[in-house]
């Protein structure tokens, strides 16, 4: 046996051997989002979406609260396809830089309200519908209720994921001819996080 496949295999040991240790995130701003700095050129969470009819909050055990009614501001037609690009950011020397987790979503109306994927067990099955209705695609005026409690913590197996990080989430909406809307949207979650 080679010695690179003995250090191969003591590699993979130790990784199979380590235990997940569990992360906290704690947002930084009261309103959760921020619009993103380093993106001038898009829209904001002002352009998105208007909250005035919401309550956020967060308690000490990692649970992030919103209840309330939400209206798309967003001047975007219900048929458009809107992707939505979500990448997780550290914050290291000075400036910001990738993390390994990212989501790319192709047909956010689709996912939404697909129960297999990550964009419905996050925002889809907390709209508020009548029995057999479908939640609305998002599109200028259209309103949510929702009533989400999210757990912001995590197991995370190898990876030290201490410290200020951001989720960047970049919004673009495609008409039916497939040409993309002027005003996307960038809007961001800056906070810590921390081991529990």
């Amino acid at each position: 046996m080679s010695s690179l496949n003995v250090l191969v295999i003591i590699f993979l040991s130790i990784l199979t051997g380590v235990q997940p240790v569990l992360y906290r995130f704690i947002p930084e701003d009261a309103d959760i989002f921020t619009d993103c700095a380093d993106r001038p050129e898009f829209g904001g969470f002002s352009d998105l979406a208007d909250v005035r009819g919401m309550t956020f909050s967060s308690d000490g055990d990692g649970m992030i609260h919103a209840s309330g009614t939400a209206s798309v501001l967003w001047n975007i037609e219900q048929t458009d396809r809107v992707t939505m690009d979500v990448e997780l950011k550290k914050y290291g020397r000075g400036s910001w830089h990738q993390t390994f987790l990212s989501l790319k979503v192709f047909d956010f109306c689709k996912d939404m309200r697909d129960t297999n994927s990550v964009l419905y067990d996050t925002f889809g099955k907390y709209i508020v519908l009548k029995e057999g209705e479908q939640a609305p695609c998002f599109g200028k005026d259209v309103k949510y209720q929702l009533e989400q409690s999210v757990k912001s913590e995590s197991d995370v197996k190898g990876v030290n994921m201490e410290g200020r990080h951001k989720l960047v989430v970049i919004l673009h909406a495609y008409d039916k001819y497939n040409q993309r809307r002027p005003d996307s949207i960038c809007v961001e979650i800056p906070g810590e996080i921390i081991k529990v």
